[in-house]
């Protein structure tokens, strides 16, 4: 993981731990899980919204770019190219929550 940390940052994403999650979502975070549908059907994260990796790319217009998004996955490199995309479609908040 230690890798992955400046490749989040560089793509516009830091990893917060859970508690900062919470507060940030409470505060007009978008919680996306990234899994499959499948693993989010068996335990999805509350208020999370399901756009899998495969289906991120054309489904960001569900997503508001001016508010924060917390990505939730249980891959790191998932959460690497989900942050690059958004941040490549102007999303400046992109934040990987911390799952431990």
């Amino acid at each position: 993981m230690n890798l992955a940390l400046p490749m989040l940052r560089q793509a516009g994403a830091e990893t917060l731990p859970s508690e900062q999650a919470r507060r940030l979502l409470a505060s007009g975070g978008q919680l996306v899980d990234i899994r499959s549908p499948a693993d989010f059907g068996r335990d999805a994260p509350p208020g999370a919204l399901n756009l899998p990796m495969d289906s991120l790319s054309y489904a960001t217009r569900r997503l508001n770019k001016w508010r924060p998004v917390i990505l939730y996955g249980s891959c790191g490199v998932h959460s690497i190219r989900a942050a690059r995309l958004l941040a490549g479609r102007g999303f400046s908040r992109v934040y990987q929550m911390a799952l431990h």
